[in-house]
């Protein structure tokens, strides 16, 4: 079977795709029985990807219940945004004071096709886009905490980032779009803290954007 010898990685992996663009989480649970048997695994690897999910706050593990797709609640929004923002500003502060290597460069500027050739105002290429760009930056972070830290944050951010895609795809599409050619120029004119400055800076505007918007 294609599924057999997944890693507990690769299984958050496709749950967290599965959670945020709403796949096969019809009763809003995961059932270890069921995840199981879909990836062709033992119950072990299945609990460590719950745990990660848990920890990113994909999930709610309830005793007694099981696990339970956390809903995205409004009155969390900011919290969760403010979060992630100043994580960002934290990696920044943090960052080494020195150019990316052209290696990491291109690792950006192949998002600059994606942005062309992608529908972006589709949930499916919109979140692959997204998920890309968290992978890489986490890749510039030298501190494994911080760089742990950013990954839980983020995805709840780009889980905000879908919802909003949903009632206005326009203005999330030019977000992403200056967030992605923001971070190649300032890569390759800048230095790695100052890529994670401008990170935060594009997420935060968004960020106060919507929240003047629901006033």
């Amino acid at each position: 079977m294609a599924n057999r010898g997944k890693s507990s990685s690769e299984i958050a992996e496709t749950l967290r795709a599965d959670i945020c663009l709403n796949r096969r989480v019809e009763d809003g649970m995961l059932h270890e029985g069921a995840l199981g048997q879909r990836f062709g695994v033992s119950r072990t690897p299945v609990r460590q990807a719950l745990q990660r999910l848990a920890y990113e706050r994909m999930i709610t593990v309830k005793s007694g219940v099981g696990s339970v797709i956390s809903a995205l609640e409004e009155n969390q929004r900011d919290d969760d945004t403010r979060a992630a923002v100043a994580l960002l500003s934290a990696v920044a502060s943090c960052a080494p004071r020195q150019s990316a290597t052209a290696a990491q460069v291109m690792d950006f500027a192949g998002m600059l096709g994606m942005l062309e050739v992608s529908d972006l105002t589709q949930a499916e290429d919109f979140f692959e886009l997204r998920s890309r760009l968290l992978t890489a930056l986490a890749a510039l972070i030298e501190n494994p905490i911080l760089e742990d830290a950013f990954r839980a944050a983020y995805w709840r951010l780009i889980r905000w980032r879908l919802r909003d895609l949903k009632a206005d795809s326009a203005a999330q599409v030019a977000l992403l779009d200056v967030l992605v050619r923001g971070i190649v120029q300032t890569l390759k004119d800048g230095t790695i803290a100052e890529t994670f400055a401008e990170v935060a800076e594009i997420e935060g505007l968004q960020s106060n954007i919507h929240s003047a918007n629901q006033k």
